[in-house]
């Protein structure tokens, strides 16, 4: 009987600091959100969900956990007048695939899926490398 009880008391020792990371991940998360919604945002001082949260509050997301659902629509009206390049960073850093690209006249357009939020979303670039519209498209071939 004794051997049970240090075995039982190590095992809920040893998951003692899982449950509390996830917890003060979760915290953190929710304080980089907050902070990023009010302006106040160090980078340097903080760790990944810190980070995660503040990217959600700059993005227009709503306040979740990072365990949460993800299924919320990811921002695209901020990408009009963007350098193309850039472009496709932010939108690969927002979950999104590049499905297919085409080409006519002066302009090109991409077409992405981001397959959490199940957004099929098309950028129109001009001959500058700029984006001149960013559309949810609702559908493509592709956006699966």
């Amino acid at each position: 009987m004794k051997i049970s009880t240090i075995a039982v008391t190590i095992l809920i020792t040893a998951a003692a600091p899982a449950g509390f990371a996830s917890t003060a991940s979760e915290r953190e998360y929710q304080r980089g959100y907050n902070d990023c919604l009010h302006g106040r945002y160090d980078q340097n001082q903080h760790g990944e969900s810190y980070k995660k949260g503040c990217r959600a509050a700059e993005d227009g997301q709503q306040s979740k956990a990072p365990s949460g659902n993800h299924g919320s629509k990811a921002k695209i009206s901020d990408l009009k007048g963007m350098n193309s390049i850039k472009a496709f960073d932010v939108m690969t850093s927002r979950g999104f695939k590049s499905v297919d690209s085409i080409s006519a006249g002066n302009s090109s357009y991409g077409i992405y899926y981001n397959a959490k939020t199940h957004q099929c979303v098309q950028l129109t670039n001009d001959d500058k490398n700029r984006v001149v519209s960013a559309d949810d498209i609702g559908t493509h071939p592709n956006c699966r």
